[in-house]
This record gives C-alpha cells, sequence and structure tokens, in this order.
C-alpha cells in the first residue's frame, strides 16, 4: 500500500512538472541549433530510455534519471516521475539529433531529444529536478543549455535536489562531494584518492582535458564528483574499493580547500 501511494505521488508530481514547465521556456538556449529528425514514439522506458516505431531503442544524451526497478519495483527516488514526465513531453513524435558517439555499449542509440516545440527533453527533465548533467565525450553539445537547467532546479531544491550528497558504495551513477587526499599518475591515467573508499580516475583518454597543474591544485580540495561506479577487482588492501572513471572537467567541480 505505501508503495503504490509513493507512486501515486511521483506521478501527480510529474503531472505538476509538466504543467509549470509547459510555459517556463522563452529563449533559444536550450532549443535545438541545426537540422532535426522527426520520429515515432512507441514507448518510453524510463526516465531516460525511450524506443521509437521504427525499432531504434535510443538513450537521452547529456543526462541520467533515477534507475526504475523493471523486475522488483524498487524505483529510486524520483524514477517514476522522470518516467512519467518524459512520457508527456515526448508524447506521438519527438524530433531528434545524432550524437558524435552514435550509440552506447548497450546498442541503444545516442540521441538529444526535442519536443515539437524544439525544446531538449534533457534540458526540461533537468529543470524539473528529475536527472542529473553528465558529460560524456566526445556527446557534449548543448552542455551549457544543460548546466543552467541544473542549476535552476538544485537552486529551487526540486527533485533529486533534496537529496543528500553523501558518497554511498554501490555500483552505478553516484553524484557526492569528497576530500582529495592524494594524487598520482600511471599508464592509467590520474588517480585522485579522497576521504571515502572512492578513487577517482581520470583516463588517458581524457588526458587532453586536464594538464598536470590542473589536477595536482586539486590536492587538498573538496570537490562534486559525478559519473558512474564501479567496485575495484584488486586483492591489495591499500587499494580505494570502488572507482569513478570521471572524463570531462564539468563532472568534476571543485569547491575549494575546506
Amino acid at each position: 500500500m505505501k508503495a503504490i501511494v509513493q507512486k501515486k505521488r511521483q506521478v501527480f508530481l510529474a503531472l505538476f512538472l509538466f504543467l509549470s514547465l509547459s510555459t517556463a521556456y522563452g529563449n533559444d538556449l536550450c532549443r535545438a541549433s541545426g537540422a532535426v529528425e522527426r520520429a515515432q514514439v512507441k514507448r518510453v522506458v524510463d526516465g531516460d530510455t525511450l524506443s521509437l516505431v521504427d525499432g531504434r531503442r535510443v538513450r537521452l544524451v547529456g543526462i541520467n534519471t533515477p534507475e526504475l526497478d523493471h523486475k522488483k519495483g524498487n524505483h529510486d527516488p524520483f524514477a517514476v516521475a522522470a518516467t512519467q514526465l518524459l512520457k508527456r513531453l515526448a508524447g506521438r513524435y519527438i524530433y531528434l539529433q545524432p550524437s558524435k558517439d552514435g550509440r552506447d555499449k548497450y546498442g541503444r542509440y545516442l540521441y538529444y531529444l526535442f519536443d515539437k516545440d524544439r525544446i531538449s527533453l534533457s534540458s526540461q527533465l533537468l529543470s524539473a529536478g528529475l536527472g542529473y548533467r553528465i558529460a560524456v565525450p566526445p556527446n557534449l553539445a548543448y552542455q551549457a543549455c544543460f548546466q543552467a537547467s541544473e542549476q535552476s532546479a538544485r537552486d529551487a531544491d526540486l527533485g533529486v535536489w533534496q537529496q543528500s550528497l553523501q558518497w554511498q558504495p554501490q555500483a552505478g551513477f553516484v553524484i557526492a562531494r569528497v576530500a582529495i587526499t592524494s594524487i598520482t599518475h600511471n599508464r592509467g591515467g590520474w588517480w585522485l584518492e579522497t576521504n571515502q573508499g572512492l578513487v577517482i580516475n581520470l583516463p588517458p583518454s581524457a588526458a587532453n582535458y586536464w594538464p598536470a597543474q590542473k589536477v595536482f591544485f586539486l590536492q587538498g580540495h573538496t570537490v562534486e564528483v559525478r559519473g558512474w561506479q564501479h567496485k575495484r577487482n584488486s586483492r591489495h588492501s591499500k587499494y580505494a574499493s570502488w572507482v569513478l572513471p570521471v572524463k570531462h572537467p564539468n563532472d568534476i567541480l571543485d569547491m575549494g580547500t575546506p
């Protein structure tokens, strides 16, 4: 019964946010730049994934929304609201632009999606506080728009921004504030040890974004970091148990020294 009530609350929240957002966009910051392709929506899978009638399975670029548990129903907070809002924003037809890196490891097409008014769906979800902005090179278009949209939700304590940023030892997407205690470099890239059971990895593929001086400057600083973390397979107890690869500076915010 409790789960049903919670789900209804999230559905009502999504409807309220949809009605509020329908008149919220008056500038061109979040509008499509360049040509778009019209496509028919078959179904919305969750807050950042949908299927098209032509068989394409699409992952929205620039955003990660709370996870739906399709098997047991143990959804992350605001996952239902994000899914319901995407359904309303997408409707029957959406407009899309391919990203530079066309597919993810699951075979989903990585597209920027827009509504009938050419407004970014990712941006609208971010503005509602129903997802987190993410930067994964080379798919970096609309990052300024996404940052502004997310910040407006943070300022208003909407959705996911009502939750703590305390780091948690769990696989998957995380956003947390941690302190950098030491920094090393090897063929695996930069390794930023933290005051938690976490090490942040800046991989060699992202080396151009981080000159050595910029990286070493972070030592002793608190950072807000986001991305997908995984448990390290190592027998050495001196290594942190969890690794979080970060591929773009937008996903590490320097909060300064304590």
